[in-house]
């Protein structure tokens, strides 16, 4: 089975911290767990404190297709992440 890698860059609606902290509550790291999926990195921008960088790592198609599913906007967006103007990159080896 292929490992993909899925870059995410957004917008953040609460601070870079309020996100990160989200992202690495145990409730969270568990159901990534359970999707095989790992959080490789996290970071914010430079730029603008409300702008973030996510890279995961995980099975073929697991992550994109939960960002592309209407369905899931509100988990997304619980973290505050913009779930509008997502820029999606995926890498495969």
């Amino acid at each position: 089975m292929a490992i993909e890698t899925t870059i995410l860059d957004f917008q953040l609606s609460n601070t870079f911290e309020q996100y990160e902290s989200h992202m690495n509550a145990k409730e969270q790291q568990t159901m990534f767990k359970e999707m095989g999926v790992k959080t490789f990195y996290i970071g914010k921008s430079l730029d603008d404190p409300h702008r973030a960088t996510v890279i995961f790592k995980g099975p073929e198609n697991v992550l994109y297709d939960i960002f592309i599913n209407p369905e899931t906007k509100t988990i997304v967006e619980a973290s505050g992440h913009i779930y509008e103007g997502t820029k999606i990159t995926r890498w495969i080896s």
